[in-house]
């Protein structure tokens, strides 16, 4: 019997699996925010430390590292195929750095080589806003421009993402907060990968593979017809 919540005694085999599909919402909701969490707990710590740039330089090293890797393996657990614009969107509905509803973001599709995505509110802005320009500038400048092609690179390392308008919003409170064309064009040159995703790609982390549930169902789907690795004495 799957739960709703976990009330009640305490459970030593408690997994996921034991969870109802509103729980599962619920936690994964949340486990998206907490991704955000970290990330300002981690900048702070380094912006209190040693400054605006050094914040900036970090971010960027740090999406470079992790958005590449994590979406492939969203990519394979979810099936998403294709190297396609409609395959970017659909990633990024997945990305944890996208937290739903924290990140309210639409999505318009044109064809599979163009097509634009805005955020109506961006909550990562509204903690930037209040620390002034040169913030907000570090967060929806440098470091996006820093970061975005790397994360579509898991799809297709020929996408490109550029700002249509973004902040500093004028006039102040503008609706959506930003807005971005993707444009995928085979003359682009291949936007290459960064050290510190290769890096990144051989932690124990990055390499790690679930067990089937408990009714054996595999963490990636088609698992179950793959053959299995001999152990070795």
């Amino acid at each position: 019997m799957s739960r709703d919540d976990y009330s009640g005694a305490f459970d030593p085999g408690f997994r996921f699996e034991d969870l109802s599909k509103a729980a599962l919402v619920r936690l994964v909701r949340e486990y998206a925010l907490i991704v955000h969490l970290l990330d300002r707990s981690s900048l702070i710590a380094v912006g209190m430390r040693y400054g605006q740039e050094a914040v900036e330089e970090i971010a960027v090293q740090e999406w470079r590292g992790a958005s590449p890797v994590y979406t492939r393996r969203i990519r394979e657990i979810m099936r998403i195929e294709g190297d396609g614009v409609s395959a970017i969107f659909k990633c990024l509905q997945l990305d944890p750095g996208f937290a739903q509803h924290y990140m309210d973001v639409e999505y318009e599709l044109i064809d599979e080589s163009h097509g634009f995505f805005q955020l109506r509110t961006c909550g990562a802005l509204l903690d930037v806003e209040p620390f002034g320009e040169r913030a907000v500038r570090g967060m929806c400048h440098h470091i996006e421009d820093g970061t975005f092609d790397w994360t579509a690179q898991a799809v297709n390392p020929r996408a490109r993402i550029r700002p249509v308008h973004r902040p500093p919003r004028v006039p102040g409170g503008r609706v959506p907060h930003c807005r971005w064309e993707v444009v995928i064009d085979d003359d682009t040159e291949p936007v290459g990968e960064a050290p510190i995703t290769g890096m990144t790609r051989a932690t124990t982390a990055a390499r790690f593979r679930f067990p089937p549930m408990r009714d054996g169902t595999p963490h990636v789907p088609g698992d179950e017809f793959r053959p299995r690795e001999r152990s070795h004495p």
